[in-house]
């Protein structure tokens, strides 16, 4: 008789489990974003990277990305200042002969003979730009308005004569100079919008743009902007009105979204970071991380490496872990049923 009982037991919790983890997987293909991985939420973010750090940022492996950075020539000495704060930040006590190169490496890159002369090339021309010493002396124009209106002067000038417009510089101007009209396009503020375009065409004209972002401001160029209407432009506010909401809008988050990171991880950090950043969704979670992370973002970025770090930012659905659930309960009462059947087969056997 009790065996009898336990098998109805069973048998009623596989059809339970059956259901919730059917029902699960009809929400988990429904859901909108139609994938495994969301966002964390903030409140997870410290958490999820102080672990992710604890696993892969022991001593051997910040050393070793180290002495690998100082080996390149040039040297980048945002990856290196980064791979320094997360060792302080981490407690880690490096080896003293990688102290002793390390500060080697930086007086020489830091002597006031080779900062004057990369100095005075990156303040020229940003393309001579490297991610050292020099790197301050190329961005403060072209973070104000200044900048963008020099930038609208010189690419108006080649279209004048006929020449190639940088469609892409253009843009970020544009978005530079309207950032206050432009803000109720986004979720953001005038300030992350012109901080993000200001170092966006820093990074442009140092080529650290990746390909499939640069698709994005293009096509914002393109269909974002009524460029008929620009000869009648008097104010900033007019040149903001000349914009076209949802074409613009993915330029618009791209750029606020970076310019949340300058926020967060600093002007020098973003432009290292911004290297790497493939598409709208890479630069909303990294900049979400650099908010948790703060000047250990660069650091985090280099121990764990872009896929690591992007994916510590997520976790799974909450329809698909009701499916996984349902699925391991469903699992568990059907084992216990075989179970039952291979204990009365023993039974009968022995009898």
């Amino acid at each position: 008789m009790l065996w009898r009982l336990w098998r109805w037991i069973l048998t009623g919790l596989l059809a339970l489990s059956l259901i919730w983890s059917g029902w699960g997987l009809i929400r988990f293909a429904q859901s909108p974003v139609g994938g495994m991985l969301v966002d964390r939420a903030e409140a997870e973010l410290d958490a999820a990277y102080t672990r992710a750090l604890s696993r892969h940022a022991s001593l051997q492996q910040v050393s070793d990305k180290i002495m690998q950075r100082l080996e390149e020539t040039p040297r980048n000495w945002v990856a290196l200042e980064g791979l320094m704060a997360l060792a302080e930040a981490e407690g880690l006590v490096l080896p003293e002969d990688l102290l002793q190169a390390y500060q080697i490496a930086h007086a020489q890159d830091h002597s006031a003979l080779a900062r004057a002369s990369t100095c005075a090339a990156c303040a020229y021309d940003l393309r001579a730009c490297t991610m050292g010493a020099d790197l301050a002396c190329g961005i403060g124009v072209n973070l104000t308005v200044a900048g963008d209106l020099l930038s609208l002067g010189r690419e108006s000038g080649a279209w004048y004569r006929g020449n190639e417009v940088d469609q892409l510089d253009v843009t970020l101007s544009f978005i530079g100079i309207g950032a206050t009209g432009l803000v109720i396009f986004t979720g953001g503020t005038s300030y992350t919008l012109k901080a993000g375009a200001g170092m966006m065409k820093v990074a442009h004209r140092m080529g650290r743009i990746t390909p499939g972002v640069r698709r994005l401001y293009t096509r914002a160029f393109r269909e974002g902007v009524d460029w008929a209407r620009v000869p009648a432009v008097r104010s900033a506010d007019d040149l903001a009105r000349l914009g076209r909401a949802d074409a613009l809008r993915p330029a618009l988050d791209m750029t606020d979204a970076l310019g949340a990171l300058r926020t967060h991880a600093g002007t020098r950090s973003a432009l290292h970071l911004v290297g790497h950043v493939d598409s709208l969704s890479d630069a909303q979670r990294v900049a979400r991380a650099s908010r948790a992370l703060g000047p250990r973002t660069v650091g985090a970025f280099e121990v764990l490496g872009k896929s690591r770090f992007l994916r510590t930012g997520l976790r799974l659905t909450q329809p698909l872990l009701d499916a996984l659930a349902g699925l391991a309960a469903a699992f568990s009462a059907l084992m216990g049923l075989l179970g039952n059947r291979v204990l009365r087969l023993l039974r009968g056997r022995r009898v």
